[in-house]
């Protein structure tokens, strides 16, 4: 999954939840132009960054390593 397919993620699930990027940023306390930058696949949010924005949206990392091997 790149940076574009996580970013449309996040901002579909935060509309799903009827959260504003601004509400989202409150509630992880990342910058709104960061949540934008991500959302818009031009951010590449570190794995805490990412774990933190998914925990708030209900959603959680999952790594396929045999995938990965291919």
């Amino acid at each position: 999954m790149d940076n574009g397919q996580i970013g449309r993620l996040i901002a579909e699930r935060r509309g799903l939840l009827n959260l504003k990027q601004h509400d989202l940023a409150e509630m992880t306390g990342i910058t709104t132009k960061t949540i934008y930058l991500i959302e818009n696949g031009k951010g590449n949010p570190s794995l805490d960054t990412l774990r933190e924005i998914l925990d708030v949206l209900g959603l959680d990392i999952f790594v396929d390593i045999k995938k990965m091997a291919e």
